[in-house]
């Protein structure tokens, strides 16, 4: 299930306040990349409203700021797990932390838009597909090349993954390149990537969007040798290609990360690390 709606927009397209309200997030960071969150008092209620993937750059308020119904606060990015230019927006009945509603149609029933909203069907019709067998990277697998989740660079060997994994499962959400400052990471390095199935970071994936996140993870793994996988860390444990013979071990964080939480252990997203050389 994805939780919101994505408008599809050229790179640097005004994105406007859906209502009058007081700004509670406006950050830059893990999978919604720029994001900022509005709350407003709606027909007696509080409503929240999300804008995710602007580029840092693309921020122009401030938390606790007041805005204007209108009022552009930012500018449509590709940062975080997106794979192109666009608006992901969120309705959040409750105020920042409520959960995500189906925003077309709360658009619709506002008057706001005349968008055609989701229809339901089995999800075993979605996720009965079997993935092929991948292919390798030609050339010089460490050269660096545009990451398509962020403004950032990552490897020849990391976007031909993406690519081929993007391919075989497209329902996925990608944030790769990542300066974190102060850690050791391979983000900076773009040799890795975060992967979620449709839930957002900091939720846990539904009972479907683990079994998917289960698929992706495991065809990972089987074709790590021809992907260039290093490691895999996914639901509190992780995976390595030199430590195969020990198969999946529990995960502790890495002396970053607290394993106990969602997304410090995984629990929201699938972390890949390919190899490099």
């Amino acid at each position: 299930m994805h939780t919101g709606t994505d408008f599809a927009a050229p790179d640097g397209t005004p994105i406007l306040a859906a209502a009058d309200g007081t700004v509670t997030v406006a950050e830059f960071s893990g999978g919604y990349g720029g994001l900022i969150v509005i709350e407003h008092t709606i027909d007696g209620q509080t409503v929240a409203t999300a804008y995710a993937h602007m580029w840092q750059s693309g921020i122009h308020v401030r938390p606790g700021d007041r805005v204007n119904a209108g009022q552009h606060i930012g500018d449509v990015g590709s940062s975080g797990m997106s794979t192109g230019a666009h608006l992901h927006f969120e309705v959040r009945p409750g105020g920042t932390n409520g959960e995500a509603i189906d925003a077309a149609a709360w658009l619709n029933e506002h008057g706001a838009a005349n968008l055609p909203t989701a229809t339901s069907g089995s999800p075993a019709a979605c996720n009965n597909t079997t993935a092929g067998t991948p292919t390798g990277v030609d050339g010089d697998p460490d050269r660096l090349v545009d990451d398509p989740t962020s403004s950032g660079k990552i490897t020849a060997r990391m976007l031909h993954l993406y690519q081929q994994t993007l391919a075989a499962f497209p329902d996925t959400g990608w944030g790769c390149y990542s300066p974190r400052p102060g850690t050791k990471s391979e983000h900076p390095l773009g040799r890795a990537c975060d992967i979620t199935f449709g839930n957002r970071i900091g939720q846990r994936p539904t009972p479907a969007q683990l079994d998917a996140g289960w698929k992706v993870t495991n065809w990972m793994k089987d074709n790590a040798d021809v992907l260039g996988v290093e490691y895999l860390i996914w639901q509190g444990q992780i995976w390595s290609v030199a430590r195969d013979a020990e198969g999946w071990r529990p995960y502790n964080g890495g002396g970053m990360h607290d394993p106990a939480s969602i997304t410090g252990g995984h629990y929201d997203h699938l972390h890949l690390t390919v190899k490099a050389g």
